[in-house]
């Protein structure tokens, strides 16, 4: 696909992974819309930053949680002329939770799963092109079943289901829509604010580059399937090799 005058989505783009994204879309030539839930000064500098860098965009906000606000969304975007060409479900959180806490459950599958599944079907609704539609989730290393958290019960079960979503989708869309995702594993984000030096070099170890992942490792990877024509069903780990964990 070549991106030039495209219009690229980007879910939860006000900081970290989805900023990267955001940004290297920009530097194709497409328009792209920056959404934001409550962080419009970091959404801001999203903008700010893929204009830097010749681009230009929209900035939007919406709790993509919420159906109603996916609706309104889009009803937005449509109102301002726009029709989406790529979707990139970014938007996600990743609480710890124990499996009594039902509360986390609901808020994780809202978050992580189906803020996906509402803007898909949205995306889907506005299409007129019969050009290549795409669509690209952010699931998690940790949404491989090998790779489930006993700590983060909700986040891991939401990105497995995200992941077993777009293997089904890429099977029923194609070949009007191709429908992949990338799995970051450990990401230098905002997430990991507040960890000790400790928490971050055992986190560091874990992977086999001996380093975090950069977002913009994540963006690269995002761009590639995005530019290709040719994968769709694909969950691709850009973890470090986080997942290469030996058995003692």
């Amino acid at each position: 696909m070549q991106l030039k005058d495209k219009t690229i989505l980007v879910t939860g783009s006000s900081s970290g992974i989805g900023r990267a994204i955001a940004i290297e879309c920009a530097k194709t030539g497409a328009t792209v819309l920056v959404n934001y839930r409550k962080n419009k000064e970091g959404a801001d500098k999203t903008l700010k930053e893929l204009e830097g860098v010749g681009g230009k965009g929209f900035v939007f906000k919406a709790d993509v949680s919420s159906l109603d606000d996916v609706q309104e969304l889009f009803k937005e975007i449509r109102g301002n002329g726009l029709e989406i060409d790529v979707l990139v479900n970014n938007a996600g959180e990743s609480p710890t939770g124990n499996l009594d806490d039902l509360e986390i459950w609901d808020k994780e599958f809202k978050n992580n799963f189906f803020s996906a599944v509402y803007c898909i079907s949205e995306f889907l609704k506005q299409r007129s092109s019969n050009d290549i539609g795409k669509i690209v989730n952010i699931s998690s290393v940790y949404g491989f079943w090998e790779m489930g958290s006993p700590d983060y019960l909700q986040y891991t079960t939401s990105k497995a289901a995200l992941s077993s979503l777009t293997c089904s989708l890429a099977k029923k869309l194609a070949p009007s829509v191709l429908v992949n995702a990338v799995a970051p594993g450990y990401t230098m984000t905002p997430g990991w604010d507040g960890s000790s030096e400790d928490e971050l070099k055992k986190a560091k170890e874990l992977n086999r580059i001996k380093r975090f992942v950069k977002p913009e490792e994540i963006a690269s990877m995002v761009m590639e399937i995005i530019r290709n024509d040719a994968i769709t069903g694909e969950v691709i780990r850009v973890d470090g090799g986080l997942h290469l964990q030996d058995i003692l």
